[in-house]
């Protein structure tokens, strides 16, 4: 970027502020050895932020002006969860778009960044595809950034093209078919976005609108700090950048879970994501249903002397109800009958078994 000194001007600037440092660390000697031989009662301070020495001599103070709202500021400590999340999201998205386009995609992490939003804004060109996200679970808006001529590519796939771009992008805006099937393509990412943020937090993403002219995105003052992080995207013939950038304030609230080296689930996630397992693990169990029409005891002398014709009677009364068994156990009454030309039990009511 614009912004990173090189080398020599790093140096030069280091060699100032050390020669100053040497120029004040002098003078402050030697005022230090005068008040030192005349006592503590040789200067006088004002309070317009002067010293006034007996001497007649006036020494200066600087007063340095700081803005508690401004978030120019050091940043400490890495999101190591950060990382964790956006390798997910990678698979996945990676995924998402092979499929999508039916051509083989790979996606790979560039870099992280904290940055000045403004300073972000300034290094986009004219047109790029910005669509603005809501987390709605979080404070803020988030931006997903599509490089043009890899957003020209993606649109050339999904027409069945050979993914090359445009070879004259500057100046071209972008048609609404071509803009609808970058939608699609940001639709895959939010839900792959939100899968991979699920074991941290619940960001619930949803699309607001898209935007091609960067001065248009303001999802935060420009002094803002926020998170660029950039993925590379090769297709078969043509490349590009994508660009997740979540300002800082957004994650700030939960800083924390970012911050930890590894993420324990809570209790209530825990408990929600079991009960739901082992219920649908219960619904898709095969069970054995079994209706007993009924019993009959008879002396093997009769059985053997049975012709076409004989009648056995049976304990059970045909119009009333019989006991229908879950795995041999008893669970419901119903009724005999007849649905669909087929022979049927019509469950008449549940059995207490407590």
């Amino acid at each position: 970027m614009n912004q990173v000194l090189s080398q020599s001007e790093v140096d030069a600037l280091l060699a100032a502020v050390s020669e100053s440092d040497g120029g004040g660390s002098s003078s402050s000697s030697s005022s230090s050895s005068q008040s030192g031989s005349s006592g503590n009662s040789g200067k006088v301070q004002n309070a317009g932020g002067k010293q006034n020495n007996f001497d007649g001599s006036v020494t200066e103070k600087v007063v340095v002006v700081y803005d508690l709202t401004s978030q120019d500021r050091i940043i400490r400590g890495r999101l190591p969860q950060l990382d964790v999340i956006y390798e997910k999201f990678m698979r996945s998205f990676r995924v998402s778009i092979s499929s999508a386009l039916r051509k083989i995609a790979t996606l790979n992490l560039a870099s992280t960044d904290f940055l000045k939003f403004g300073e972000f804004v300034n290094t986009l060109p004219m047109p790029t595809c910005m669509s603005v996200l809501r987390f709605n679970s979080l404070r803020g808006s988030a931006l997903f950034v599509i490089e043009s001529k890899l957003a020209y590519a993606l649109v050339d796939s999904f027409f069945g093209g050979a993914d090359r771009p445009f070879t004259k992008i500057e100046g071209k805006d972008f048609t609404q078919i071509e803009l609808a099937i970058v939608r699609k393509i940001v639709d895959l990412a939010i839900e792959d976005l939100e899968i991979a943020w699920a074991p941290i937090e619940k960001i619930d993403c949803s699309f607001q609108r898209t935007e091609v002219n960067p001065q248009f995105v303001g999802i935060v003052p420009p002094t803002d700090v926020v998170i660029a992080t950039t993925f590379d995207v090769e297709l078969e013939n043509a490349n590009g950048t994508i660009t997740l950038v979540i300002p800082y304030a957004t994650i700030e609230p939960i800083k924390q879970k970012l911050q930890s080296g590894f993420q324990v689930e809570s209790d209530q996630t825990d408990k929600k994501l079991w009960y739901e397992t082992i219920t649908d693990q219960l619904m898709n169990t095969n069970v054995e249903l079994k209706v007993n029409l009924g019993e009959s005891s008879i002396m093997l002398e009769d059985l053997m002397d049975l012709k076409t014709g004989d009648v056995i009677p049976l304990d059970q009364d045909a119009s009333g109800e019989f006991d229908v068994n879950v795995e041999n156990v008893p669970k419901f009454k119903g009724i005999y009958g007849i649905h669909h030309g087929s022979v049927a039990i019509q469950i008449s009511k549940l059995i207490n078994n407590g």
